[in-house]
């Protein structure tokens, strides 16, 4: 599953006409992985905003906080697991 995130991910920032210098793909493939299921959207763009990157800095035009929120509406309509009432 993480390769897969990884890469919709890496395509993400392709069609947004970004570069990934510093993986910031593969440290956001694992921080969903691990820690999505048990946070809130809150507390999971805080650790969003957490991990390291240039890609913002090298990017002076994109505001982090509307592009994490974006990318992580897209990931959870792509891969947050439906929970279903029983």
């Amino acid at each position: 599953m993480i390769f897969s995130l990884q890469r919709y991910i890496e395509d993400y920032l392709v069609r947004r006409s970004l570069s990934d210098i510093d993986q910031y793909s593969v440290r956001l493939a694992n921080l969903y992985d691990n820690d999505r299921s048990k946070s809130t959207d809150q507390d999971f763009l805080k650790r969003m905003k957490r991990i390291r990157t240039v890609l913002f800095l090298n990017n002076t035009g994109i505001d982090r906080e509307d592009f994490e929120a974006a990318l992580l509406k897209q990931l959870d309509s792509r891969f947050k697991k439906k929970t279903t009432a029983t």
